[in-house]
């Protein structure tokens, strides 16, 4: 059925447009370093968009400043739906509030497209680490204060926000080791120059099976079918501390009505494939492609949801 939704979806995007777009490469920014999950996620996508487009689909990474690095050229090219943002839920949402002089305002110079991908995310240790769970990591962080050094992955975005979470929930203080995508943490975390993270689920599914990391808890409501025996948050003594992810894409502001219903029906064929759902599944995430109202409702209620966590914490980014 989500096959069949897809082939129809894409055939009424192009009865109508096929000669009118796309007819060139699409560029889509991801504001994350190659390697990390949400690369990965918009080149499984972005692969499908290009097999049903028949053009190239450019992923350019683009990390720094939460994202806004690729936002804001997205936001600064042409309205001719070419160049697109893979963006992160943080920051379409509330990372512009946390920001005294933003680089961009998401509300005002992009359009939203649609929410491409729902990602829960898991607390991890070093194995060598000697803490089996999230109660056993915060006993070690009160007995060894400002020692013990945790993943910071984009300051200002839903993970960082999720760890400050915790810390709080827990009365305990961690050192932020700040990193521009989940890939260079990883790494870090496996050679042992960090203790602890809080990854978007698909690093953990590529690591934690091996052996490199020791997983704690994921942030869901419910377990995750890949770690099944990895408790929730809320099971591991934290109900609190709920910080799932979720990606957008997004053009500049003013892309017209009409083009923007019809990437929108890209993207929302793209991730109805069940070739494409496959995939993303696989690495713990969860395809979305909601309608252009949709997305923007749930955009509002994030930004309020996380408006009052960043007040809480009084976290500022000069």
């Amino acid at each position: 059925m989500l096959r069949l939704s897809a082939v129809c979806l894409l055939s009424a995007w192009s009865a109508g447009h096929a000669q009118e777009y796309p007819v060139k490469p699409i560029r889509v920014a991801v504001g994350f370093a190659a390697g990390g999950p949400a690369d990965a996620m918009a080149r499984i996508i972005g692969k499908k968009m290009s097999e049903l487009s028949g053009q190239s689909i450019i992923i350019d990474n683009r990390p720094g400043a939460n994202g806004f690095t690729a936002g804001d050229m997205v936001a600064r090219s042409a309205p001719d739906g070419y160049t697109q943002w893979f963006a992160s839920g943080s920051s379409v949402s509330f990372v512009k509030l946390m920001y005294s002089k933003p680089l961009l305002d998401p509300d005002r110079d992009l359009a939203l497209v649609t929410q491409t991908v729902s990602v829960p995310q898991v607390f991890v240790t070093h194995p060598a680490l000697p803490v089996k769970t999230m109660g056993e990591l915060a006993q070690l962080a009160k007995k060894r204060p400002d020692e013990l050094r945790i993943s910071i992955i984009s300051a200002g975005g839903i993970v960082h926000l999720g760890v400050e979470l915790f810390k709080g929930a827990a009365g305990i203080k961690m050192i932020n080791v700040q990193y521009k995508g989940g890939g260079p943490a990883a790494i870090d975390l496996i050679g042992g120059h960090i203790e602890a993270a809080l990854f978007d689920m698909p690093v953990a599914v590529t690591h934690v099976p091996t052996g490199k990391m020791r997983a704690l808890a994921v942030t869901s409501g419910a377990r995750i079918k890949q770690l099944p025996a990895v408790p929730t948050t809320a099971e591991a003594g934290y109900p609190t501390v709920r910080s799932d992810s979720w990606y957008a894409a997004a053009v500049p502001v003013a892309v017209n009505a009409d083009l923007l219903r019809r990437i929108n029906k890209l993207w929302v064929a793209s991730l109805r494939a069940q070739d494409v759902q496959d995939q993303l599944s696989s690495i713990g995430t969860m395809a979305v492609g909601s309608s252009i109202e949709d997305v923007n409702t749930f955009r509002a209620a994030e930004a309020r949801k996380w408006g009052e966590v960043i007040r809480k914490i009084n976290f500022r980014i000069e």
